[in-house]
């Protein structure tokens, strides 16, 4: 991103280079220090020199060849010139009647300063003089040299100067009267209210997103968050710094200004590509994109390691500052690669990143530009101005689109979060209905085999007492006993009994088709020795519905319990059994005898109470009522 400064310094090193003009025949005009006051600028009083050895002896400094046009350094002096050694002369007169001081400030980050006057007379036709080092009784003091002149005195001073290893250096000289020296570094250095105050709210947002990032962090332990968090710090406190040391000429600001601040850059936006690279599980998703941030990562961390060790062991500052610029470079290279390639993904979360980062990368060359060539976009004096307010801006909005893309992945998180739980859940229930399968089949296979155990060894033995009983009762005649009859009559109901308790038992007749059929059968043959009339009514076609053997059992004895009473109780002579099946089974019986009598009945009568227990406890109803003679219907839905 420095490239276009780069651009630019060249361009003004070229135009020192074929600036060979010969040393001026005449002194620059001189400025009244009488009429000093806050920052006056002397750039039109001042010349230069640029020397390529640094220790120019003193008492060749007036024979250099000096130039007019110190404002062309006004802005940013070339890196080559950073290591050479700047030289400016000037003119000084004190027009008043008392003796007047001023403070002399050559420029910004100006490294070294000393100033030297030319004393006149002597051998020679005069000498140089070494003035003291004194500086404002202000912490912010290293860029200021005070110079006194007597009443009605005038005089040629020389500033020999050294820069910090920056490329924002430049060239300004302004003096200051030395009572108005502490206003003077308030309005030299901090006069940025506006930008300071966007700045500290774009602080606090950055902090707030600090705090968000950790307590993400904490909550999910995914190692992102902890990178985003290094890259908040680095450049709130980046912008933080560059706000609040503008243009103080301190010890730590120069330390800042020609090398933490690229640390801290770089270090910053090494964290934020590792981020991304996390955050879109690109080497899951986007192979090939995973590959691009990953070698510009390596590439800006190799970078600000040679960048460093120049820094410290190579005295040409042009090498560090050349690393410095393909550093810039590589990380613009990287954003334009993951912008294009990101728009080629049709990814709702991966757009969002992509947008911020074109915002960020826009507002970020605009800001850039506008410092290399100081242009303002509006008249007057406005933060819109300012660059700083532009890089903030574009940190800004690629922190919103951040903040839709974090939204939207918890969401699709939390969706996808409960797609495996339902999975989970459906899997689990799954297992369980094959368990209970499983047990359900088991004990159909119980069933059958206890009915067919209790048919093949009860059954041919009550069988046989029935037969036997039978023999003894036609052997006998007329001598049969009572209790003969009796052992006959109970092994017919143990045989019709055990009959039905095989029936429920056998799996194979688990359908409502059975139990109709069965329910049938046993009310036709129930009937058949009494005075009752049995006529059935039931369905053509049955639809095939299973149902359990116990809700067959507890119908069936529901039924058998209701024709026993039709049989002993309704003194009728037409019974009606009416068969309906859709969703629900309902049979009604309905006979034609005296009826029941509702007030009558016992309150905890066993048969109707033993009905309406047994389908209570298979979800089905039960009705009683008179209706020419008594009517009961079950209620069963299938």
């Amino acid at each position: 991103m420095n490239i276009l400064k780069a651009c630019w310094l060249g361009l003004l090193l070229l135009l020192v280079g074929l600036d060979n003009q010969a040393q001026t025949s005449s002194p620059p005009p001189a400025a009244d220090l009488g009429q000093a006051g806050l920052l006056n600028d002397i750039s039109a009083n001042t010349w230069y020199t640029i020397a390529d050895n640094k220790n120019v002896p003193a008492d060749k400094l007036p024979f250099l060849s000096y130039r007019q046009g110190t404002r062309k350094y006004m802005h940013f002096m070339a890196p080559e010139l950073v290591n050479k050694k700047p030289i400016l002369r000037f003119n000084l007169i004190n027009r008043s009647d008392t003796v007047q001081s001023a403070f002399f400030c050559p420029g910004w980050l100006v490294d070294t300063i000393q100033l030297y006057r030319w004393v006149t007379g002597g051998p020679g036709g005069g000498h140089v003089e070494t003035l003291p080092r004194e500086l404002p009784d202000d912490a912010d003091s290293l860029g200021y040299r005070k110079i006194t002149l007597a009443a009605h005195d005038s005089g040629t001073f020389f500033a020999s100067l050294s820069y910090i290893k920056a490329p924002s250096n430049s060239i300004n000289p302004t003096v200051t009267r030395d009572t108005l020296i502490k206003e003077a570094i308030i309005l030299q250095h901090k006069n940025k209210t506006s930008i300071d105050v966007i700045t500290n709210l774009f602080a606090g947002v950055m902090l707030m997103m600090i705090f968000y990032a950790i307590s993400e962090y904490l909550q999910s332990k995914k190692p992102e968050f902890l990178y985003y968090v290094g890259y908040s710090i680095c450049i709130s406190l980046l912008l933080f710094l560059k706000s609040t040391l503008h243009q103080v000429t301190t010890s730590f600001n120069f330390f800042f200004e020609s090398f933490l601040d690229n640390i801290i850059f770089s270090v910053g936006y090494i964290c934020y590509i590792i981020f991304h690279r996390k955050f879109l599980e690109t080497s899951k998703n986007y192979k090939s994109l995973d590959r691009y941030l990953f070698w510009g990562s390596m590439g800006i961390t190799i970078l600000t390691v040679l960048y460093v060790l120049s820094y410290f062991f190579v005295p040409d500052f042009r090498i560090a500052n050349n690393l410095e610029v393909a550093t810039k470079l590589l990380l613009l290279a990287t954003s334009i690669i993951f912008i294009i390639k990101g728009l080629s993904y049709r990814n709702r979360l991966m757009n969002y990143i992509v947008m911020g980062n074109i915002s960020l990368c826009l507002l970020s060359i605009l800001s850039q530009v506008m410092i290399s060539f100081n242009i303002k976009l509006v008249p007057g004096v406005s933060v819109l101005n300012l660059a700083l307010f532009y890089y903030e801006a574009g940190i800004t909005v690629e922190l919103l689109f951040f903040l839709f893309a974090l939204t939207f992945k918890n969401k699709m998180e939390i969706i996808t979060s409960i797609q495996k739980e339902e999975k989970l859940k459906l899997d689990a229930e799954r297992k369980e209905m094959e368990k209970q399968v499983a047990v359900l089949a088991a004990k159909q296979d119980e069933r059958n085999r206890i009915s067919v155990d209790m048919h093949d060894e009860l059954g041919s033995g009550v069988t046989a007492i029935r037969l036997m009983s039978e023999i003894v009762k036609s052997k006998m005649k007329d001598q049969t006993l009572p209790e003969i009859d009796k052992i006959s009559n109970s092994a017919n109901e143990l045989i019709n009994k055990m009959n039905t308790i095989i029936w429920t038992m056998t799996s194979s007749n688990d359908s409502v088709e059975n139990l109709v059929a069965y329910i049938r059968s046993y009310a036709v043959e129930f009937f058949e020795s009494t005075n009752i009339d049995c006529y059935f009514t039931m369905p053509a076609a049955i639809p095939a519905r299973e149902i359990s053997g116990e809700k067959r059992r507890n119908v069936f004895l529901s039924v058998k319990e209701a024709l026993n009473n039709v049989a002993k109780h309704s003194q009728s002579s037409v019974v009606k059994i009416n068969i309906a099946v859709n969703d629900r089974l309902i049979i009604e019986i309905q006979d034609d005898g005296v009826g029941i009598n509702m007030e009558k009945l016992r309150k905890f009568g066993n048969g109707l109470n033993n009905m309406k227990k047994r389908m209570a406890s298979i979800e089905g109803g039960f009705n009683i009522e008179n209706q020419q003679g008594t009517r009961t219907t079950f209620y069963l839905q299938l």
